[in-house]
């Protein structure tokens, strides 16, 4: 398999705010084909990377038309039909509110109305608090009763209509159903986590354009993908720069300390990033508390652009999140599209060997306490940073000239270039002195490749 990344999907609504249907008593009889072709389900599948059309929703008699090319795409891309089809035959978790929710849309596509309509019906029963699943349910109480106010759901009035609250559900739907179309390619890895060592046992890469959120599971074998879930950003996207900005940061994040006492504002759980980071500053980006956490109660999920900043999941998923991932250590990668590679292909990436010379000299220094060697490393004039900063500095090298500082062990837990940059690396490490009692420092480094070609350290500190 080639290098590949996927299509990108259409603006979500900025729109926010929960819609939740009346829910009458169903009147008997199936939903008419008419009034069936004009619910917003049709859009729904029309979208995973393609534009509206109007098609038979069986499959038996979906209309096989090629689409036009996506930019960026490397391949013709797939009839309407095929889309259709990959999502009538995909198998969601029905284990999960999303799964029952897609099995619903599944079921309709098929022409088994009444199986949709029992199946919503029972995930509103045990989710009463999620918004889209009360929308497709008074969706189809609406068409079986056929009235005639299910032709306001139609595609061509969805493509123009003002953006509401219903069109921001509708654009929830298509997000997850897109998610379940377009899934990462087989047996491949995100780019921007090539170089995670097998001591750092998860990570995750937030892909903005798709509202997903992937953990990956690490080991000697590689990169596992565990799972995928929705999430909502920023109001106003991303590309964070200030305080109140209403937008999330693109970037290389790490999650910072578990903080679930704030549940009446994060939900079941809450893990805070480090934005903004040592290179955010250097590019002079602010603002603060960027976290990932739950929904407030109420509340299952909200709309793709909806928060503050935040990334923000249901709090069944990000309570399991939580549990899951290693607090400090485990890496954040927000971008706007992930590029995925083949193992194989990953196998192949040259690694920057520059960068890993500049790494490796800096380590045997600092194990040999050679103050001039260490020196050589650090930018001139720092001023932030627990090892980093000049005064401290210049007291550790003051140290090592008098063999004062030795350490037993010096462990590189991951080595990761910034998405956009890969002239910056972010690199965390474990050090371990006679003084710390068995018990290693966490450490983090920022390094920047030069102008000339050297690499040079502008932060190195404790991780908090």
């Amino acid at each position: 398999m080639s290098e590949q990344s996927f299509k990108t999907l259409g603006p979500a609504s900025k729109s926010a705010g929960p819609l939740a249907h009346s829910q009458s008593a169903a009147v008997a009889g199936a939903v008419k084909p008419s009034v069936l072709a004009s619910l917003g389900v049709l859009a729904v599948l029309g979208v995973v990377g393609f534009v509206f059309a109007k098609v038979d929703l069986h499959p038996e008699h979906a209309v096989r038309q090629t689409a036009p090319l996506t930019d960026g795409m490397t391949e013709p891309v797939k009839a309407l039909g095929s889309a259709t089809e990959r999502l009538i035959n995909s198998k969601p978790d029905t284990q999960t509110p999303e799964g029952q929710l897609i099995l619903s849309y599944q079921y309709l596509a098929k022409g088994k109305e009444s199986l949709a309509l029992a199946t919503v019906e029972e995930l509103v029963k045990q989710r009463p608090d999620f918004a889209l699943a009360q929308l497709l349910l008074g969706d189809l109480l609406l068409a079986r009763s056929g009235h005639p106010m299910a032709q306001t759901h139609s595609p061509e009035r969805m493509a123009s209509a003002p953006a509401g609250a219903s069109e921001t559900l509708r654009a929830e739907a298509r997000l997850r159903l897109a998610a379940l179309v377009e899934r990462p390619p087989e047996d491949a890895v995100p780019k921007p986590l090539l170089g995670l060592s097998p001591a750092v046992r998860h990570a995750i890469v937030v892909d903005t354009s798709r509202a997903r959120l992937y953990l990956f599971e690490n080991s000697a074998q590689g990169l596992k993908l565990l799972r995928d879930n929705y999430v909502s950003i920023g109001k106003l996207g991303t590309g964070k720069l200030e305080e109140g900005d209403q937008r999330t940061p693109l970037g290389l994040y790490h999650i910072g300390l578990r903080r679930d006492e704030a549940a009446a504002r994060y939900g079941a759980a809450a893990l805070p990033l480090n934005y903004p980071n040592e290179y955010d500053r250097v590019l002079g980006r602010g603002g603060s508390s960027i976290w990932l956490h739950g929904e407030r109660a109420g509340n299952y999920a909200r709309g793709p652009m909806s928060t503050d900043g935040c990334i923000v999941l249901s709090n069944d998923e990000m309570k399991l999140l939580a549990d899951t991932v290693a607090e400090r250590e485990t890496p954040v990668v927000i971008v706007e599209n992930i590029e995925w590679l083949s193992r194989s292909a990953a196998n192949m990436q040259p690694s920057d060997k520059g960068f890993e010379a500049a790494f490796q000299g800096w380590q045997r220094a600092r194990l040999e306490q050679d103050a001039g060697q260490v020196r050589r490393f650090y930018e001139a004039g720092l001023e932030r940073g627990s090892d980093s900063a000049a005064p401290r500095l210049e007291a550790n090298l003051a140290r090592m000239v008098k063999q004062e500082l030795p350490l037993q062990s010096l462990e590189r837990i991951s080595s990761l270039p910034w998405p956009t940059q890969p002239k910056v690396r972010v690199v965390t490490y474990r050090e371990l002195s006679p003084a710390d009692a068995g018990r290693p420092k966490l450490k983090r480094q920022y390094w920047r490749e030069q102008a000339d070609g050297r690499w040079s350290i502008f932060f190195d500190g404790l991780v908090s």
